[in-house]
């Protein structure tokens, strides 16, 4: 029952697109290709088995021109009443009378044509030549109907894949706005309350902090949407995000950037180093050290781009996306997303430091 259903489905959705004949020029045209090409068929058949070029020429005229009428009957009323719920098994039945009843008319009328020609001006064929008629095309609007149906249901194939498609993409799209919704307000809200906490006592500074906020933000708004940026855009957010924390720490924050110039016009996802940098920031504050150097290196190897940023620290455990949460697990997704199966991150103890490193293989895809 479900397979019948199934298929059902398939001759219904495209017969829509298959056999609205004024919607379907590609129906249109493989039609009349198609017929033209059987009429010149049958002309030579019938030549080689009347020997009668007048004949087979009036013969073909008159059957192959109401075949193609017929047929491009058949699919526009099938295209037109393919809403209406039908099983698969009613389907294949009024296909099979409708090919039986054409191949009657066409055999009466092809009979019918062959008397109208005196005795003897036509090869003598033994049998029974309606019956010959009605088997020759039989058999071609049997071919006709399974070609309509397989090309039908392979379309209904392809077009439920593309809908499938986009309605997956547009899910991803959707979940990769609402992750880039979560980095800005989370970051926005560290920043507000860092320069709240420096009002009273540094007045200054906290001035100081809300412009070069601010001109982070501008640069955050005006790539509102784009989605990927280039590699030294994001070079100098986080830039402007280190000044903005450096102020905080009275000058104990510093860092440095050791950049391959060939790495800097690829394209990543937006905000992909500030997330880094605000673990570094994260992880360096915890450290002993007075000072605190983050350091920035980028390196182009092919076509894999790597980024890392190291700071001083000791993690107490493996580090564990899945437990971990927060905005390294914001960031992995939204680079799976953008580098599916094509991207690795790590994070890992080096001596007394905290090394972050993304690998990106090739380009991030467009959602």
């Amino acid at each position: 029952m479900a397979l019948s259903d199934h298929t059902s489905t398939i001759f219904t959705t495209t017969s829509q697109e298959l056999s609205q004949g004024e919607s379907s020029p590609g129906f249109w045209r493989a039609q009349v290709v198609g017929w033209i090409f059987l009429a010149v068929v049958g002309f030579f058949i019938r030549l080689a088995v009347f020997g009668n070029a007048s004949a087979a020429f009036w013969l073909t005229l008159a059957l192959e021109p109401l075949a193609f009428v017929l047929t491009s009957a058949a699919a526009v009323w099938h295209g037109r009443n393919a809403s209406k719920t039908r099983s698969a098994v009613t389907t294949l039945a009024c296909a099979v009378l409708l090919c039986v009843a054409a191949a009657a008319l066409l055999a009466s009328i092809g009979y019918a044509i062959h008397h109208l020609f005196p005795v003897g001006a036509m090869r003598v064929i033994p049998g029974n030549q309606y019956r010959l008629g009605f088997i020759y095309y039989m058999g071609i609007l049997s071919i006709w109907t399974l070609i309509y149906f397989g090309v039908a249901a392979e379309l209904a194939a392809r077009t439920e894949r593309i809908s499938k498609m986009k309605a997956e993409t547009h899910a991803l799209r959707l979940e990769l706005e609402s992750l880039q919704l979560q980095i800005e307000p989370h970051f926005l809200f560290n920043a507000l309350n860092t320069i709240v906490a420096e009002i009273g006592e540094r007045p200054a500074i906290a001035e100081e902090m809300t412009r070069r906020l601010a001109a982070y933000l501008r640069y955050s708004l005006n790539r509102r949407g784009q989605g990927l940026c280039r590699l030294d855009e994001e070079i100098e957010a986080a830039e402007a995000y280190i000044r903005i924390q450096s102020l905080r720490f009275d000058r104990q924050l510093e860092y440095r950037c050791h950049l391959d110039p060939a790495s800097l016009e690829r394209r990543l996802p937006h905000m992909t180093l500030q997330g880094l940098v605000e673990n570094a920031i994260k992880h360096g504050m915890q450290s002993s050290s007075e000072h605190f150097l983050i350091n920035i290196r980028t390196r182009l190897r092919g076509d894999e781009l790597m980024v890392e940023v190291d700071n001083p620290g000791h993690l107490h455990a493996p580090y564990d996306l899945a437990q971990g949460g927060g905005g390294l697990a914001n960031l992995c997704r939204r680079l799976a997303l953008r580098y599916p199966d094509r991207y690795e991150f790590s994070l890992n103890q080096r001596d007394d430091r905290i090394v972050a490193e993304v690998k990106l293989q090739g380009e991030p895809i467009q959602l």
